[in-house]
């Protein structure tokens, strides 16, 4: 039914896939990460969660993903994708039963920095037979999980004496300072990294193999390759598929386009300094927090002179500076979205767009899932 049809036909809002920018940004950080052994590519999948795009950064040299949710985690399996790590502790009875069932047929690593999760999860996978992969997490900043790394060595000890468990290896999340200076977010990422170097070979010289070393940011692409004490670190960087424009002008992703945008319609134009337009917070995410220091919404593509943009549930506002800029009502334009993480997960499906025709329609199998 869509496939073929020109954008602007397409009922709004919707969301837009261009595809051209989306092959090119997965060659882009797939060709950086070829010529450097420092660091592999392991992309998070929060952002587009789409089985299909994970295959196209698998092809172009990722050595496997990583993603936050386990329920994510099983539809991806499901489709044929392995060596995925789940960078967050699965909780639950149920959940750590699906974990081992699912282990039992895929190349799954979890998260743990937990030994009682630890032992149900041991108690799950013999009763079913399994092995269950783990990476312990590395606390290494405030708002994330994860075991200090004086008590590492003798956690991963410890967790190495259960059955049905086999250590992986260790992963971390890290946040500092995503807008300060180059150099300033190179001694601190370099920092944490003398702390993962040091703690892999504690561990080895124990006598435990660390296999998988995964970890690093969006605004740490360019920097974890460059690092001499380690090899082959999975960073997982994920916002660079899409991107948008706060990642583009803050987390040093100038080097990617904005391929993911929202196609609206000018609904009504009141005043001739006021526009009003069929899209807002259910369909295109503000982005907020310590990071930006306000909330900020999307901008207007291709389109000169909207000022003051701002989102309710279901209507978008801008003012024009000039009466005669021209924003005719019924008419389509195409917004980027400050986050496209979360703006991406309102949609029911992605339309990919390639000369400005419909070239497929992606369901959106992998929102809602945890």
């Amino acid at each position: 039914m869509y496939i073929g049809m020109a954008k602007e036909e397409i009922d709004t809002p919707a969301l837009l896939i261009d595809l051209d920018l989306m092959e090119k940004n997965i060659e882009t950080m797939a060709s950086y990460y070829r010529s450097r052994k420092g660091a592999a590519l392991r992309p998070h999948q929060k952002g587009h969660r789409l089985p299909i795009i994970a295959k196209k950064q698998i092809k172009a040299g990722a050595v496997g993903v990583s993603m936050t949710s386990f329920g994510l985690a099983e539809l991806y399996a499901d489709c044929g994708i392995d060596d995925i790590l789940v960078t967050s502790e699965v909780q639950g009875r149920n959940k750590i039963a699906r974990l081992c069932g699912l282990s039992r047929h895929s190349d799954i690593t979890v998260s743990v920095d937990n030994l009682a999760t630890v032992k149900q999860i041991s108690e799950v996978a013999t009763s079913l037979g399994a092995k269950v992969n783990v990476a312990v997490e590395v606390y290494l900043s405030s708002l994330s999980a994860g075991v200090e790394p004086r008590n590492v060595k003798s956690f991963v000890k410890e967790l190495s004496g259960f059955k049905g468990i086999h250590f992986k290896g260790l992963w971390w999340h890290e946040l500092f300072g995503i807008d300060g200076p180059m150099d300033e977010r190179t001694k601190n990422h370099y920092a944490n990294l003398d702390v993962i170097a040091d703690l892999k070979a504690e561990i080895e010289d124990s006598g435990i193999d660390v296999e998988m070393l995964s970890g690093g940011h969006s605004y740490t692409w360019k920097i974890t390759p460059n690092y001499q004490g380690l090899k082959n670190v999975g960073v997982q960087v994920g916002s660079y598929v899409f991107n948008d424009w706060c990642s583009y002008q803050v987390e040093s992703l100038d080097a990617f386009d904005c391929a993911l945008t929202v196609l609206t319609r000018c609904i009504s134009r009141p005043k001739p300094d006021e526009a009003m337009f069929d899209m807002g917070t259910n369909s295109c995410a503000n982005e907020s927090g310590e990071d930006y220091g306000k909330v900020v919404g999307p901008r207007f593509k291709e389109v000169e002179g909207l000022t003051n943009i701002r989102l309710r549930e279901e209507h978008g506002f801008a003012n024009c500076k000039d009466a005669n800029v021209e924003i005719r009502v019924g008419e389509p334009y195409e917004v980027i979205p400050p986050h496209a993480d979360t703006t991406a997960k309102m949609h029911d499906r992605y339309y990919g767009i390639r000369d400005g025709k419909v070239e497929v329609v992606w369901p959106n199998y992998g929102r809602g899932l945890f």
